[in-house]
């Protein structure tokens, strides 16, 4: 209901009632945010160059994205001259947090109360709305996601397309994330092993650089000696295999 609906934004601080009215007026988590999405929205201008030569180095094509709701937000893009344009997605293409390489890429990076949270609404909502059900699938490429350092999508998100991804932390500490994709006709699994992981790794961290912030398995998986990060070309090598049968939304 609507009361229940104003209460829980009151709750939150986005609005508050009015002084000497019967109507509510924003509040200044609604400044907060703002905030964090314009501080999101402002890593484009470094990101632009990154996104453009990943995808001409790659021959494919390359987004940024940030989370909105159970999806995320391409922000900036750029495709190669040679890339084949199967999709047509480009900045304002929404995907699915939990069967993307981007999704899947945030959720990884995110810290594991954001992460958990996220999980567990979409295990009480039982897919209602459309929601993710988050199953062994899911959970399963989360782990191996920050085991790697990045995130994989093979033909999950769309059956046509393999895609790869990788986790920013920017100083406000929003997590963006950087992919690299194409159909699967163009881009193979293996060649996503051995042409595009290693560049969208040193993309990613050379857009961290740009902005003083983290990625890859820096963030993914910080200080851990069970998860110490293995020589580059080791990490490169390893890409989970697509998986049959996923669930709904994993």
């Amino acid at each position: 209901t609507v009361t229940r609906l104003i209460a829980t934004l009151v709750t939150l601080g986005h609005v508050r009632p009015a002084v000497g009215k019967d109507q509510y007026e924003l509040a200044s988590g609604v400044v907060q945010l703002a905030q964090a999405f314009l501080g999101a929205i402002d890593v484009r201008s470094f990101a632009r160059p990154h996104v453009v030569a990943l995808a001409e180095a790659t021959g494919a094509s390359s987004f940024l994205g940030l989370r909105d709701g159970d999806e995320m937000l391409v922000v900036e893009s750029g495709r190669s001259r040679s890339a084949v344009a199967f999709l047509g997605s480009d900045v304002g293409t929404r995907m699915s947090l939990a069967t993307s390489a981007l999704g899947r890429a945030w959720l990884a990076g995110v810290d594991a109360a954001t992460r958990n949270a996220v999980l567990e609404r979409w295990r009480l909502a039982r897919g209602a709305n459309g929601r993710p059900v988050p199953g062994p699938a899911l959970l399963a490429a989360l782990d191996e996601a920050r085991q790697l350092g990045y995130a994989v999508s093979l033909g999950e998100w769309h059956p046509n397309i393999n895609a790869v991804a990788a986790p920013i932390r920017t100083p406000s500490g929003e997590v963006v994330t950087i992919n690299c994709g194409s159909p699967a006709f163009v881009m193979a699994a293996d060649q996503l092993r051995v042409v595009v992981i290693p560049k969208l790794l040193v993309a990613a961290a050379a857009l961290a650089r740009d902005i003083g912030g983290v990625a890859g398995r820096e963030l993914t998986a910080p200080d851990t000696p069970e998860n110490a990060a293995p020589a580059a070309e080791t990490q490169t090598q390893a890409l989970p295999r697509r998986r049959r049968n996923t669930p709904t939304g994993a």
